[in-house]
């Protein structure tokens, strides 16, 4: 088999790629070194590997014939515009080396981006001669007024908003090869006026709008074996007079309805694919190429006449012999972003010109390959393929690496580690050598073995790569692994650690040792280790307390170091006032949210008003009614009344435990159900006010609607609701309700309700013997008149409500088991707060002996305390004060609860 190429061209690729020494009889070349990652780079530095140059152009400005400027890439953008201005000779040109073959592999190739200003290009070469860029990763490269220039294996890419022609060669141009790149994401590649002698081959051209090639007034134009995918416009245009030209061996799809992406909104012109133009045919060769045009649109223009098919056209000038419509499907899953051929696109396999010119391997470096089960149908039975990719059976390779006898590749120099590297063969042909590069400057190791071993004696960042190869020829190119080799020294340990407001210990280690890390071992000083290789670690104690935390780092190389450090954790503010004690849980009602507070009376601390409910933050944002409750689960349930719909929030008051595989720790909130939903008790209309109770684990949600009263039950651990119960029709409240008060008292219910006549009642609902009743409490006992707010709560045994009349606050009691109601006593009279009372709640304090009553006065919300112990009322104090739950906004409503 015979194949048209530059000798020169392909030894160098070689060498390039395997690290190899220069053939010979050539002086082995110098390398300038570019890394403006390393700390130690400097732009006067030499360009030495100790003292490498921080940018690219700083090399280019010294660079000798011969000399090979290496790049190397870690990652880090260099953005600058390399001026290429220094020529090489034909027997020592000057080449720009990153990394090759082509990778997607982040951070491997060199990247080149362009400065903002959109004229700039990654590389400008003018006026030079005898100059190679490859493998880098750019945005764009202008070539102008330049001879023997090559750009080969680099991978063309816009970034951002940048947009253009990716390569762009004009003016006197003479013998410029543009081989093995693949452009992908951005523009094409144009050739002006005044080039001859230009080779295009075995490129990669995937979705490149408007034109992948075009080429205007060039003779001499060979485009071979480049794959254009997907094109936005035309694949390839010859315009102008670009006489004497090869288009052989290309594989072109302009559509693919499961794989192209375009329509009609991003691909309007849908143009025929190759076009070439009257004078750019005379001594012009077409053939071994594939076409698949757009639906309804040519395949070729010749000389301005528009074929459908490669046979019209051979019919007509004799050109396209041996083209084919191929509609190929392309493998986006490991190939990716490479179009590589599929098993099924046979047309394309072992059926190209072998003396087409190229540069002699595919884009990934791979020679041609006789593929065992298709058939050698081009000329000479070769086993060339169409298209910028050589189909193997090697599909894809894993490097892998570590030190010896240790998990990871990091280790002081001398380090030895083991290296391996695998591939996976679509056609179960076997291995038959591994080539290893172990990047730092030894030569490379050709071995049958998938395994070798190597020792570093410089300390760097070493990159190794390796080539597989089948019996058959195929060969696969593995993503690079990499070897930290490091400076001997020792090891030291440290941690820094945060603490949260549930007792939540997080700590970070940090190790600094030429090893890598084996594990780490906390002791946090309450019984509890752990161990690990973790970033982080977290912990919960069981209570409050200074405890003395040990971290050990322990590395690869058995070296241990440890770091001792006291820490103290404890409750925040918003949960100290919920740790067990005499406690009130306290929820206020303004124009946009609801607030949640509480009351250790034992510790005399206050939490601070808080709107963190733990989500849900549309189940309390501007609610129309809240009520409150707790049950002897130690939970506390929150309803709120927002849009009509009544929700309840769960939050958990007792220790820390597991539940449902979940943390609940103290404080912690487990969601906010709708209560009025199909889920739960089920819709109901016209919600006004809420109030709540519980009997033992049960809540009871009283709902006044329609100035009817409803009563629904929840179970927090099933998750479940009664259905509503109309307790206006049970108990007989035949008057419309205007506001209600639960409380329990063992096993009933009993809500006070006033009606629009000014009447207070009160319905008893027994769950022993399953009755309701009800009682006028007015027309019993009178009442102080003018009554717009109630109260209730369970104290020592008797029912209490709380009545708001003219401002002040009034009490009356009922002993259930007496069986007789109290008279009315002022509570304004004795508690100082009078005349401005707008909304009352009352709680269970003190062991049942003590009711907490809260009111609303001017947007503030006040205290008072009746220990029915010592027969006495505490004066009115303002909560919402900075020494209690702190200032807000103007409070509207409120509901409070005693935790049992």
């Amino acid at each position: 088999m015979r194949l048209r190429h530059a000798t020169a061209l392909t030894s160098a690729v070689v060498t390039a790629f395997l690290g190899l020494p220069a053939p010979t009889g050539v002086a082995a070349a110098a390398t300038l070194y570019v890394d403006h990652t390393a700390g130690r780079c400097a732009d006067d530095g030499g360009g030495t590997f100790a003292r490498p140059y921080c940018t690219i152009g700083a090399a280019a400005a010294v660079v000798e014939p011969g000399q090979t400027v290496r790049v190397i890439g870690n990652g880090v953008p260099y953005k600058e515009q390399v001026r290429v201005t220094r020529s090489g000779t034909a027997s020592a040109p000057i080449t720009f080396l990153g990394f090759v073959p082509v990778t997607d592999f982040y951070g491997v190739q060199p990247s080149v981006e362009r400065p903002d200003t959109a004229t700039d290009r990654s590389f400008l070469v003018s006026d030079v001669h005898d100059v190679v860029i490859r493998g880098f990763s750019a945005e764009s490269i202008a070539v102008t007024d330049s001879s023997r220039i090559v750009l080969d294996q680099n991978r063309l890419k816009f970034v951002g908003t940048h947009q253009g022609v990716s390569v762009r060669a004009s003016g006197a141009i003479d013998h410029l090869t543009v081989s093995r790149n693949l452009f992908s994401s951005g523009g094409g590649l144009t050739v002006g006026g005044g080039a001859r002698s230009t080779l295009i081959t075995a490129n990669d051209f995937d979705r490149i709008g408007p034109t992948a090639i075009t080429v205007t007034d060039a003779p001499g134009t060979a485009i071979t074996n480049n794959t254009v995918r997907f094109p936005c416009g035309a694949a390839l245009k010859l315009a102008g007079t670009s006489p004497d030209s090869v288009i052989e061996n290309n594989l072109i799809t302009s559509d693919n309805p499961a794989n192209s992406r375009y329509d009609n909104r991003t691909c309007p012109s849908k143009e025929i694919p190759v076009s070439l133009s009257p004078g750019s045919v005379p001594g012009t060769k077409l053939d071994y190429n594939t076409v698949h045009p757009w639906p309804a649109v040519a395949a070729y223009s010749w000389a301005g006449t528009g074929y459908p098919t490669a046979a019209d056209l051979n019919a007509a000038t004799g050109q396209a012999g041996h083209d084919v419509d191929l509609d190929i499907t392309f493998d986006d899953g490991p190939n990716a972003p490479f179009d590589k051929l599929t098993d099924d696109a046979t047309a394309a396999v072992d059926s190209a010109d072998p003396d087409a010119p190229g540069v002699g391997t595919d884009l990934l470096g791979q020679r041609p390959v006789d593929a065992p089960a298709v058939a050698n149908t081009g000329p000479g039975g070769t086993s060339r393929d169409r298209g910028a990719y050589e189909l193997t059976g090697m599909r894809y390779g894993v490097i892998t690496v570590h030190g010896v006898g240790i998990n990871s590749p990091v280790g002081p120099v001398p380090f030895t580690v083991t290296i391996s590297a695998q591939a996976a063969n679509s056609w179960n042909t076997p291995v038959a050598g591994y080539t290893f590069d172990f990047g730092d400057g030894t030569p490379p190791v050709v071995s049958t073995s998938p395994e070798v071993t190597h020792t570093y004696t410089t300390a760097d960042v070493h990159r190794i790569t390796a080539v597989l190869t089948d019996t058959l020829g195929g060969q696969v190119f593995p993503l690079p692994a990499r070897v930290w080799a490091t400076q001997p020294g020792g090891i030291t340990m440290d941690f820094t650690h945060t603490q949260d407001a549930r007792l939540y210990l997080y700590l970070q280690p940090t190790m600094v040792s030429p090893w890598s890390l084996d594990h780490y071992t906390v002791d946090f000083g309450d019984g509890t280790v752990e161990s690990g290789k973790y970033l982080s670690y977290w912990h919960r104690y069981a209570a409050p307390g200074t405890y003395t935390v040990t971290v050990t780092a322990t590395d690869e190389g058995g070296r241990s170091a440890a770091k001792s450090q006291q820490v103290q954790v404890d409750y925040g503010p918003e949960l100290k006032p919920l740790l067990p004690g005499d406690r009130v849980e306290l929820v206020a009602r303004t124009a946009d949210t609801t607030l949640i507070s509480a009351a250790n009376y034992t510790s005399g601390l206050w939490a601070p008003f808080s709107t963190d409910v733990g989500g849900g933050l549309s189940t309390v944002t501007q609610p129309s009614a809240v009520a409150v409750t707790t049950t002897s689960d130690a939970l506390q349930h929150t309803v709120t009344v927002v849009d009509g719909k009544i929700y309840v929030g769960d939050r958990n008051l007792g220790p820390f435990r597991m539940e449902r595989g979940e943390r609940i720790d103290l404080g912690h909130w487990f969601g906010w159900p709708e209560i009025t939903g199909n889920s739960g008790a089920g819709p109901l209309a016209g919600v006004t006010q809420v109030s709540a109770a519980s009997i033992g684990t049960v809540t009871h949600v009283v709902a006044l609607a329609g100035g009817r009263v409803y009563e629904a039950t929840g179970d927090h651990a099933s998750g479940t609701w009664s259905a509503w119960g109309d307790i206006s029709a049970e108990a007989g409240l035949s008057t419309p309700v205007t506001r209600i008060a639960a409380a329990t008292l063992g096993n009933s219910l009993h809500i006070a309700a006033l009606g629009t006549d000014g009447h207070l009642r009160v319905a008893d609902g027994n769950y022993d013997r399953r009755t309701w009743g009800c009682g006028d409490v007015t027309a019993y006992r009178g009442g102080p008149g003018g009554t717009t707010e109630i109260a209730a709560a369970s104290v020592r045994g008797q029912f209490h409500v709380l009545a708001v009349a003219g401002g002040s606050v009034h009490q009356i009691t009922a002993d259930y088991t007496a069986g007789d109601w109290s008279g009315w006593a002022n509570v304004s009279a004795v508690t100082g707060l009078d005349g401005t009372v707008s909304r009352l709640a009352a709680a269970t304090g003190g062991n049942a002996d003590t009711l907490r009553l809260f009111g609303v006065s001017n947007g503030h919300i006040f205290n008072a305390n009746g220990d029915y112990t010592h027969g006495r009322w505490s004066r009115w104090e303002d909560v919402t004060s900075p020494g209690a739950a702190g200032t807000t906004a103007p409070v509207l409503d409120l509901a409070a609860a005693g935790t049992p």
